[in-house]
């Protein structure tokens, strides 16, 4: 359940990122790709690189599903007897606030806003940083849910206190 998470790079977060991000090209960098336009599906292997705009995704196997040319979801997540993680970095406003997220498996579910992370999972915003073995995140309404993953491990939370002005 939550061993997707992500990507909202190649799609609009429905006013939660930068709209100038939605209207710029999507570059790939990979050392190998599949893509198979009737299934909607396309899997990039070996140090894979995805950026648009301020949106940038790094694993080190992304598959994304599509429909009609349009992203539904991107699903990165780092091999198997790896120690890299998949990482998530993105602009959410003018003001230049970031969105970085790290685990074995980040899934973007484009439409709902939602970013999904399982494995070592963090993410950190603001001076905030969450983590756990699972982590849920809304953009849309700014909820985080948290998983240790076991009776012997804890989720942690850093909360900064909001700077005065």
């Amino acid at each position: 359940m939550f061993k997707y998470l992500f990507l909202g790079l190649l799609f609009p977060l429905q006013g939660y990122c930068l709209e100038s991000d939605q209207r710029q090209p999507i570059r790939i960098q990979a050392d190998k790709a599949v893509i198979t336009d009737k299934e909607g599906l396309s899997v990039y292997e070996g140090d894979v690189l995805i950026v648009q705009g301020t949106l940038q995704i790094n694993a080190e196997i992304v598959e994304i599903k599509s429909q009609d040319r349009v992203i539904l979801e991107v699903l990165a997540r780092s091999d198997l007897e790896s120690r890299e993680l998949a990482k998530f970095k993105q602009t959410l406003n003018k003001e230049g606030e970031e969105i970085f997220a790290e685990a074995k498996k980040i899934k973007y579910l484009v439409q709902e806003s939602r970013l999904l992370l399982n494995g070592q999972a963090k993410l950190e915003q603001k001076k905030d940083v969450f983590s756990g073995e699972m982590l849920f995140y809304d953009i849309a309404k700014g909820l985080v849910n948290l998983e240790s993953g076991s009776s012997q491990e804890r989720v942690n939370m850093t909360i900064s206190p909001k700077e005065s002005q």
